[in-house]
Protein backbone atom coordinates (compact mmCIF):
# COMPACT_ATOMS: atom_id res chain seq x y z
CA UNK A 1 0.00 0.00 0.00
CA UNK A 2 2.82 2.42 0.94
CA UNK A 3 4.56 1.65 -2.35
CA UNK A 4 1.42 2.55 -4.32
CA UNK A 5 0.97 5.83 -2.40
CA UNK A 6 4.62 6.79 -2.98
CA UNK A 7 4.32 6.03 -6.70
CA UNK A 8 1.13 8.07 -6.93
CA UNK A 9 2.79 10.99 -5.17
CA UNK A 10 5.80 10.86 -7.49
CA UNK A 11 3.55 10.74 -10.55
CA UNK A 12 1.57 13.78 -9.40
CA UNK A 13 4.77 15.72 -8.74
CA UNK A 14 6.12 14.80 -12.15
CA UNK A 15 2.91 15.92 -13.90
CA UNK A 16 2.88 19.23 -12.01
CA UNK A 17 6.51 19.89 -12.93
CA UNK A 18 5.83 19.05 -16.55
CA UNK A 19 2.86 21.42 -16.68
CA UNK A 20 4.84 24.29 -15.18
CA UNK A 21 7.76 23.69 -17.53
CA UNK A 22 5.55 23.28 -20.59
CA UNK A 23 3.52 26.41 -19.88
CA UNK A 24 6.47 28.67 -19.18
CA UNK A 25 6.92 31.29 -21.86
CA UNK A 26 10.05 31.05 -23.99
CA UNK A 27 10.50 34.25 -26.02
CA UNK A 28 11.23 33.47 -29.64
CA UNK A 29 14.39 34.58 -31.36
CA UNK A 30 14.02 37.17 -34.11
CA UNK A 31 16.21 38.32 -36.99
CA UNK A 32 16.22 42.01 -37.78
CA UNK A 33 16.56 43.34 -41.29
CA UNK A 34 20.00 44.71 -40.51
CA UNK A 35 22.80 42.98 -38.63
CA UNK A 36 23.45 46.21 -36.75
CA UNK A 37 19.91 46.16 -35.44
CA UNK A 38 19.81 42.53 -34.30
CA UNK A 39 19.10 41.87 -30.63
CA UNK A 40 22.30 42.08 -28.64
CA UNK A 41 21.31 38.88 -26.86
CA UNK A 42 18.99 36.13 -28.02
CA UNK A 43 17.53 32.98 -26.49
CA UNK A 44 17.82 34.53 -23.02
CA UNK A 45 15.31 35.21 -20.29
CA UNK A 46 13.23 38.35 -20.49
CA UNK A 47 15.37 40.08 -17.84
CA UNK A 48 18.55 39.60 -19.89
CA UNK A 49 17.17 40.69 -23.25
CA UNK A 50 18.63 43.82 -24.78
CA UNK A 51 17.46 45.22 -28.11
CA UNK A 52 19.26 47.75 -30.24
CA UNK A 53 17.41 50.89 -31.27
CA UNK A 54 20.11 52.71 -33.21
CA UNK A 55 19.43 56.31 -34.30
CA UNK A 56 18.03 56.93 -37.76
CA UNK A 57 20.47 57.77 -40.53
CA UNK A 58 18.20 60.69 -41.49
CA UNK A 59 16.24 62.91 -39.12
CA UNK A 60 12.53 62.28 -39.53
CA UNK A 61 11.86 66.01 -39.49
CA UNK A 62 13.41 66.29 -42.95
CA UNK A 63 10.44 64.51 -44.57
CA UNK A 64 7.51 66.37 -46.07
CA UNK A 65 5.02 63.56 -45.49
CA UNK A 66 4.74 60.54 -43.19
CA UNK A 67 2.80 57.37 -43.98
CA UNK A 68 2.04 54.39 -41.75
CA UNK A 69 1.22 50.87 -42.94
CA UNK A 70 -0.90 48.45 -40.92
CA UNK A 71 1.03 46.18 -38.58
CA UNK A 72 2.17 42.97 -40.26
CA UNK A 73 2.15 39.65 -38.42
CA UNK A 74 4.92 37.10 -38.68
CA UNK A 75 3.17 34.16 -40.45
CA UNK A 76 4.06 31.90 -37.51
CA UNK A 77 2.05 34.19 -35.24
CA UNK A 78 -1.02 34.49 -37.47
CA UNK A 79 -3.88 33.40 -35.19
CA UNK A 80 -7.22 34.99 -34.34
CA UNK A 81 -6.13 36.34 -30.97
CA UNK A 82 -2.88 37.72 -32.36
CA UNK A 83 -4.70 39.42 -35.23
CA UNK A 84 -6.89 41.20 -32.68
CA UNK A 85 -3.75 42.28 -30.83
CA UNK A 86 -2.30 43.61 -34.09
CA UNK A 87 -5.47 45.63 -34.69
CA UNK A 88 -5.28 47.06 -31.18
CA UNK A 89 -1.62 47.93 -31.70
CA UNK A 90 -2.52 49.70 -34.95
CA UNK A 91 -5.11 51.82 -33.16
CA UNK A 92 -2.62 52.83 -30.49
CA UNK A 93 0.15 53.48 -33.02
CA UNK A 94 -2.06 55.80 -35.06
CA UNK A 95 -2.93 57.76 -31.92
CA UNK A 96 0.69 57.92 -30.77
CA UNK A 97 2.21 58.85 -34.11
CA UNK A 98 -0.45 61.45 -34.86
CA UNK A 99 0.68 63.23 -31.71
CA UNK A 100 4.01 63.66 -33.54
CA UNK A 101 2.71 64.03 -37.11
CA UNK A 102 -0.88 65.35 -37.09
CA UNK A 103 -1.07 64.89 -40.88
CA UNK A 104 0.02 61.24 -40.71
CA UNK A 105 -1.46 59.24 -43.59
CA UNK A 106 -2.65 55.77 -42.59
CA UNK A 107 -2.50 53.19 -45.40
CA UNK A 108 -5.66 51.02 -45.47
CA UNK A 109 -5.35 47.23 -44.98
CA UNK A 110 -3.91 45.62 -48.11
CA UNK A 111 -2.89 49.01 -49.49
CA UNK A 112 0.54 50.29 -50.42
CA UNK A 113 2.42 53.51 -49.86
CA UNK A 114 1.51 56.42 -52.10
CA UNK A 115 3.55 57.34 -55.16
CA UNK A 116 3.91 60.96 -54.11
CA UNK A 117 6.66 63.04 -55.67
CA UNK A 118 7.27 64.59 -52.26
CA UNK A 119 9.81 63.01 -49.97
CA UNK A 120 7.91 60.69 -47.62
CA UNK A 121 8.82 58.77 -44.50
CA UNK A 122 7.29 55.31 -44.86
CA UNK A 123 6.75 53.39 -41.59
CA UNK A 124 6.18 49.61 -41.65
CA UNK A 125 5.68 47.89 -38.26
CA UNK A 126 5.87 44.12 -37.91
CA UNK A 127 5.15 41.75 -35.04
CA UNK A 128 7.96 39.21 -34.94
CA UNK A 129 6.70 37.35 -31.88
CA UNK A 130 3.67 37.74 -29.63
CA UNK A 131 2.25 35.78 -26.73
CA UNK A 132 -0.18 37.70 -24.55
CA UNK A 133 -1.81 35.66 -21.78
CA UNK A 134 -5.51 36.56 -21.61
CA UNK A 135 -7.17 37.76 -18.42
CA UNK A 136 -9.34 34.63 -18.42
CA UNK A 137 -6.29 32.40 -18.58
CA UNK A 138 -4.70 34.31 -15.71
CA UNK A 139 -7.80 33.91 -13.57
CA UNK A 140 -8.18 30.19 -14.22
CA UNK A 141 -4.58 29.05 -14.63
CA UNK A 142 -2.56 31.82 -12.99
CA UNK A 143 1.20 31.33 -13.01
CA UNK A 144 0.94 28.12 -15.02
CA UNK A 145 -0.25 30.13 -18.05
CA UNK A 146 3.38 31.26 -18.46
CA UNK A 147 4.71 34.69 -19.32
CA UNK A 148 3.74 37.22 -21.98
CA UNK A 149 6.02 38.55 -24.68
CA UNK A 150 5.87 41.02 -27.58
CA UNK A 151 8.69 41.70 -30.06
CA UNK A 152 8.15 44.27 -32.80
CA UNK A 153 10.37 45.40 -35.65
CA UNK A 154 9.79 48.70 -37.47
CA UNK A 155 11.21 49.79 -40.83
CA UNK A 156 11.49 53.51 -41.56
CA UNK A 157 12.06 54.01 -45.28
CA UNK A 158 12.99 57.09 -47.35
CA UNK A 159 10.62 57.12 -50.34
CA UNK A 160 13.03 59.24 -52.40
CA UNK A 161 15.81 56.62 -52.31
CA UNK A 162 14.01 53.43 -51.23
CA UNK A 163 16.57 53.07 -48.43
CA UNK A 164 15.65 51.81 -44.97
CA UNK A 165 17.09 54.55 -42.79
CA UNK A 166 16.17 52.94 -39.46
CA UNK A 167 14.99 49.45 -38.47
CA UNK A 168 14.87 49.18 -34.68
CA UNK A 169 13.47 46.33 -32.60
CA UNK A 170 11.21 46.88 -29.60
CA UNK A 171 10.45 44.37 -26.88
CA UNK A 172 8.51 44.01 -23.66
CA UNK A 173 7.70 40.92 -21.62
CA UNK A 174 7.00 39.56 -18.19
CA UNK A 175 7.48 36.23 -16.50
CA UNK A 176 4.81 33.86 -15.26
CA UNK A 177 5.06 35.07 -11.67
CA UNK A 178 4.66 38.75 -12.55
CA UNK A 179 1.63 38.02 -14.73
CA UNK A 180 0.05 35.70 -12.19
CA UNK A 181 0.54 37.98 -9.21
CA UNK A 182 -0.86 41.00 -11.04
CA UNK A 183 -3.96 39.05 -12.15
CA UNK A 184 -3.17 39.83 -15.77
CA UNK A 185 -2.55 43.57 -15.40
CA UNK A 186 1.10 43.33 -16.46
CA UNK A 187 0.10 41.15 -19.46
CA UNK A 188 -2.38 43.74 -20.72
CA UNK A 189 0.20 46.53 -20.39
CA UNK A 190 2.74 44.89 -22.70
CA UNK A 191 1.20 46.14 -25.95
CA UNK A 192 0.89 49.65 -24.49
CA UNK A 193 4.54 49.60 -23.44
CA UNK A 194 5.84 48.55 -26.88
CA UNK A 195 3.70 51.16 -28.66
CA UNK A 196 5.06 53.76 -26.23
CA UNK A 197 8.60 52.67 -27.13
CA UNK A 198 7.89 53.05 -30.87
CA UNK A 199 6.26 56.45 -30.34
CA UNK A 200 9.17 57.59 -28.19
CA UNK A 201 11.71 56.43 -30.76
CA UNK A 202 9.85 58.22 -33.56
CA UNK A 203 9.70 61.46 -31.57
CA UNK A 204 13.32 61.18 -30.49
CA UNK A 205 14.55 60.87 -34.08
CA UNK A 206 12.50 63.75 -35.41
Amino acid sequence: MNTILKATGLTAAFVAAALITGCASKPADTTAASQSQKPVKTNTSYKERQYAANPSKVKFGEFKNVELKETELNPRENSGGNRKSAEKIDEMLVTGLKSIWPDLKVIPPGGDFSKSDQRTLQISPRIEHIHIVSTGARIWVGVMAGGSDLIMHVDYRDSSTGEIIANPDFWKGNNAWAGGHSWGASDNQIRDAVVAQITGYSAGNK
